[in-house]
C-alpha cells in the first residue's frame, strides 16, 4: 500500500483544520516493491485521543475515471478510536505516537508528531487481502462522554493498492 496525500476533509472541522498537518510521502518505487514508504512532515493532533471516541471508516474505489462511493463502509469499530488505529496499523501507530505499550489502555495526548524519513509499511493488520487499486478513505470520529457529543474530526487519505510479486 502507498500513500499519496493525506488532508483534513471537513469544513466544518474547525479545531483540526487550523492545526494544520504537513506529511510528504515518497512514492512507489516498482524496482523494490517491498521497500517501505519514507514518511516526512508533522502530524497535529489538537486534542487528547483516547478509546471515548467512536470511529466510522469510508472507502472510495477509483473505477471508469470516477470514484465510487461507500466501496468498503465500516461502522462504528468494536473499541474506541485510539485501540482501532493501534490494532489495524500498528507500524505507522507506532512510529508516530511512539507508545509506551502496544497493548492496554491507549491514548494520544495533544500536540504535533514528527516524522523525519521515517521508513513505515502499511500493513492493513486486520484485512490482508484489498483488491488492487486506487482508493480514498474518509476517517469520521466524534468524542462521546456520558453521553454527549464532544470532540469531531474528519480526516481523509488517498493511496493505491499495487500487486507486489
Amino acid at each position: 500500500m502507498t500513500i499519496k496525500r493525506f488532508l483534513i476533509c471537513s469544513e466544518n472541522d474547525t479545531s483540526w483544520g487550523q492545526n494544520s498537518s504537513s506529511l510528504r510521502f515518497g512514492h512507489f518505487n516498482p524496482a523494490k516493491p517491498y521497500a517501505p514508504q519514507i514518511v516526512t512532515g508533522t502530524f497535529v493532533v489538537p486534542f487528547d485521543l483516547d478509546d471515548s471516541f467512536w470511529v466510522t471508516v469510508r472507502v472510495a474505489k477509483r473505477a471508469n475515471n470516477q470514484w465510487k462511493k461507500n466501496y468498503f463502509v465500516l461502522n462504528r469499530f468494536p473499541v474506541g478510536f485510539c485501540s482501532t488505529v493501534r490494532s489495524n496499523i500498528p507500524d505507522c501507530f507506532a512510529k508516530l505516537f511512539k507508545p509506551k505499550s502496544m497493548t492496554g489502555h491507549c491514548s494520544i495526548p495533544k500536540g504535533a508528531y514528527s516524522f523525519d524519513h521515517e521508513p513505515i509499511h502499511w500493513s492493513l493488520a486486520n484485512y490482508p487481502t484489498v483488491p488492487y487499486g486506487s482508493y480514498f478513505l474518509s476517517l469520521k470520529g466524534q468524542q462521546i462522554v456520558d453521553g454527549v457529543a464532544g470532540n469531531t474530526f474528519q480526516l481523509c487519505t488517498e493511496g493505491d493498492i499495487t500487486p507486489q510479486p
